[in-house]
């Protein structure tokens, strides 16, 4: 159907809504579009059914890009059924979808007509923000089945799936996919180019980067290392993603930080705090980059001993093979790891001592916590 028959449609059927004082605003972000100091337009062709072409642009007090609309004002038509959808959705520079709003006198309906609720409109902005979201699979006849549409379909609702209830609000399956769609498709796309294009700086990078999103944080990274800018501004923002409590963006900061030109001992000492983490895939993100390096430093190899401390087999294993032969303890080191010849762990006092055991230069007293542990292990 073409743009010109949509806009027809929509108009016509727009004509008997009765307008209220205000419209309504679901905004999952401490940006508004009420409060922007100022705004801009761009025409975009995004080659969809859509009449409006055009994207705002929303401008902080520091002449900051802050977020994309697009208002989206259509007649979705299934079986001969037309209903007006009119709705403005909002998303970050980086295409993160953040909310939408409703026009004055602006509504959603469900099956037979049934105005959507205060929470139904709530629901429907979860299911908006959820970007892998089982919609992206499913066809519009598999949500709308034809032979169900004359009864069961207000023209954008259609059959409910019962496998479908946790991505759609109760009864409006059909319109939970379209907006859905429209949410992610040609007009999120076409946000992220045009950023990249003509909006980035060292600045807006700077403010994604500390906006302590994962997906923001990750797409900003990207963007750096697909530019020519200096990357010397970005690493401490970087060290501060690594240690964000998020994997997929730590391990997105530190694939930069690896070609940033940061001085590799104070990378190393920052990727072994990820030790710390109770998650093991962060403890395997920092023993595989350590593993990966090439040289350790005096003060990278003791701040690897000190996570050393503890009856868990599997660190103290790793640890220590991460040390062998490219790094002798000191006196000091040797008998900190002498403690651990006696823990609850058996496994760990045996593996501790073959490793003190084959070390070039041993302390005296290094020689006698070796000694009095073979004696009572009757090793």
């Amino acid at each position: 159907m073409s743009k010109g028959i949509l806009t027809f449609f929509a108009v016509l059927l727009m004509g008997s809504v009765q307008p209220d004082k205000k419209g309504q605003i679901f905004i999952n972000s401490p940006f508004c579009p009420d409060t922007a100091a100022k705004t801009s337009k761009v025409m975009i062709n995004f080659n969809d059914s859509i009449p409006d072409d055009m994207l705002t642009i929303y401008f902080s007090g520091t002449s900051q890009p802050e977020a994309f609309s697009r208002n989206i004002y259509t007649a979705v038509c299934i079986d001969s059924l037309c209903r007006p959808v009119d709705i403005t959705l909002y998303w970050e520079m980086t295409g993160k979808y953040i909310g939408y709003s409703l026009p004055p006198g602006e509504e959603l309906t469900k099956r037979e007509h049934v105005p959507f609720s205060e929470s139904d409109y709530k629901r429907l902005s979860e299911i908006l923000s959820d970007s892998t979201s089982q919609l992206g699979f499913y066809s519009p006849e598999e949500i709308h089945p034809a032979k169900q549409a004359v009864k069961k379909s207000d023209g954008i609702t259609g059959a409910t799936l019962p496998d479908l209830s946790p991505w759609i609000v109760p009864e409006a399956a059909y319109t939970s996919y379209t907006i859905w769609h429209l949410t992610y498709g040609a007009t999120r796309d076409s946000i992220v180019n045009y950023t990249k294009k003509h909006l980035l700086s060292n600045q807006l990078l700077t403010n994604i980067l500390q906006n302590k999103d994962p997906y923001n944080q990750i797409m900003a990274l990207r963007w750096i290392s697909e530019s020519n800018m200096n990357s010397n501004q970005f690493i401490e923002p970087a060290l501060t993603v690594l240690q964000s409590g998020n994997y997929q963006s730590s391990r997105q900061a530190l694939k930069f930080l690896k070609l940033s030109g940061i001085d590799n001992e104070r990378l190393q000492l920052e990727i072994i705090k990820l030790l710390e983490s109770e998650e093991f895939r962060f403890k395997n993100l920092a023993i595989e980059y350590i593993r990966e390096s090439e040289k350790l430093t005096t003060p990278v190899a003791q701040a690897l001993m000190n996570h050393i401390n503890t009856d868990n087999f599997y660190l103290v294993n790793v640890i220590l093979s991460l040390l062998e032969k490219r790094y002798n303890p000191d006196y000091e080191d040797q008998l900190k790891l002498c403690t651990l010849l006696d823990s609850k762990n058996e496994n760990v006092g045996n593996r501790v001592y073959y490793f003190l055991l084959n070390l070039p230069v041993q302390s005296p007293d290094l020689a006698k916590q070796l000694n009095r542990y073979r004696k009572k292990n009757g090793l």
